[in-house]
């Protein structure tokens, strides 16, 4: 059911046909579709109903715990955002724990994007090139001027995608049989419309890429590479049943791609970490990761990033297959001859770990997060590691500081909880874990937290008043819901 989710989420908010139309000129102003779709749902309206829709998505679908990965795609995603000339859309970008190739927009800017994909994309640039083509789906608000279309049928089917998800946790046969049935009666009218919207995401979203710094050209790369490989598969990937991929559209998004190509793409050396730490991960077991890397490093075009991602997966396996000391070896040389980037730090502690040095990891990870003040993987481990070595007091100030610095997520919530109640701070570690259990979009436990500390004349007063205005804040929200 849980990937089943997943594609009726992408059946609704990405697109249901290919692109056939010709290709404008890039200097031609694209017309002003804002004012049609504001008469159906608004920005703020837009972002309600996708804040909705997350919190089932975050209870129901598997999401990646890796802050490496997340902190990524996040800040990848964020990168592209700003080019996308929607001062007032907020973006959130989420990694799915998902093999299957997927990425999908919801309402609100919400951006899912599946491990599977990131997994079978080559450069970042490919990479870039679906997430801002979702984005280009929510900056054109096309979720809104579906709903203008359609007179309210989109409605329904935003509802009904809300009930399979709901109906779902009761029996997974009647939530997707809900959605596929309700959905049946609207495709066709939805496919009357939605080739333009695909057409206008592939164009926006390359523009988007050329902006960014990135290779316009990694769209239809990985359009024609993902076509040429499932040809003879009997079920394609969901991003190819959502998002056909035909020649005539390749063809187009070559075409318009170099024409706004810029010359060297400004790639980040994080997506080859990213995915060889994946793979690592994914293997059978460290021998055949080690082969693997070995192998590639022995190609011929190995050089420059490529062959720095291929050492630190091969550094990573072997720490896997238990060789803690080749493994720091390994990530020290790649920070001297590549210079220190927070993954290797990261690294290096997990070795150190591994060896039972418990200290030296904690001084390697505090030095990561002095020379990148508030990086947030780096934070998230320096925190675990001092609750490793009985410094609750250390890890609640680091994680308080960077939740009031760079704002919080589940994890960070979960984190300041675990810290204060070893500090002995009950009533502060529940006001925590009630804004863990928000972020991770249940409501109910969350008032159930800060029920307790309302309702405990222990607690100090301040911790009180935060608890009773905090619930009455999810309140609303839950009664907003309902309606």
């Amino acid at each position: 059911m849980r990937r089943a989710i997943i594609v009726i989420i992408a059946l609704v908010f990405g697109t249901l046909a290919s692109a056939t139309a010709p290709v404008a000129d890039e200097r031609v102003r694209l017309p002003d579709l804002g004012d049609p779709a504001s008469r159906t749902l608004s920005v703020p309206e837009e972002r309600r109903l996708g804040q909705q829709l997350i919190r089932q998505v975050r209870l129901r679908v598997p999401m990646s715990d890796d802050p490496e990965l997340r902190h990524y795609i996040q800040d990848l995603g964020q990168r592209l955002a700003s080019r996308a000339d929607t001062p007032d859309m907020a973006y959130s970008f989420f990694v799915v724990d998902s093999p299957s190739v997927n990425a999908f927009a919801m309402p609100g800017g919400y951006i899912g994007i599946n491990r599977g994909l990131i997994e079978r994309t080559r450069s970042e640039s490919e990479l870039a090139a679906v997430m801002a083509h979702e984005i280009a789906h929510v900056s054109q608000r096309h979720i809104a001027r579906r709903l203008d279309d359609s007179r309210g049928g989109g409605l329904q089917t935003l509802g009904i995608v809300l009930a399979a998800i709901l109906m779902g946790t009761q029996d997974a046969d009647l939530g997707g049989a809900a959605a596929i049935g309700g959905m049946a009666g609207s495709i066709q009218q939805q496919l009357n419309y939605s080739r333009s919207h695909e057409r206008e995401a592939d164009n926006i979203g390359l523009r988007i890429l050329a902006d960014a710094g990135l290779d316009p050209e990694g769209m239809p790369r990985f359009f024609e590479r993902l076509a040429e490989a499932t040809q003879h598969q009997q079920r394609p990937p969901e991003y190819l049943s959502t998002h056909p991929v035909t020649e005539s559209r390749i063809a187009e998004s070559r075409s318009r791609a170099r024409s706004l190509s810029n010359g060297a793409p400004d790639e980040s050396i994080t997506f080859g970490l990213m995915r060889a730490k994946m793979l690592v991960a994914r293997a059978n077991d460290p021998e055949a990761a080690i082969r693997h890397f070995e192998a590639e490093l022995d190609g011929d075009d190995m050089e420059g990033d490529r062959s720095v991602a291929a050492r630190f997966g091969l550094a990573l396996a072997r720490l896997e297959e238990g060789d803690a000391e080749q493994a720091a070896q390994e990530i020290e040389a790649l920070m001297e001859s590549s210079g220190e980037h927070p993954s290797f730090f990261i690294a290096l502690a997990r070795t150190q770990h591994a060896a039972g040095d418990q200290e030296q990891a904690l001084e390697t990870l505090t030095l990561g997060l002095e020379l990148y003040p508030g990086q947030y993987p780096l934070a998230i481990h320096t925190a675990r590691q001092q609750l490793r070595l009985d410094q609750p007091a250390e890890a609640r100030e680091l994680v308080r500081r960077q939740i009031q610095r760079h704002g919080g997520d589940g994890a960070l919530h979960r984190l300041h909880a675990e810290a204060a109640s070893k500090a002995g701070l009950e009533y502060e570690s529940m006001l925590a874990m009630g804004e863990h259990y928000y972020y991770q979009g249940n409501l109910r436990l969350a008032l159930d937290q800060l029920d307790r500390v309302a309702n405990a004349s222990e607690a100090e007063i301040q911790q009180r008043s935060r608890a009773v205005s905090r619930r009455q804040t999810i309140q609303q929200e839950l009664e907003r819901q309902r309606r």
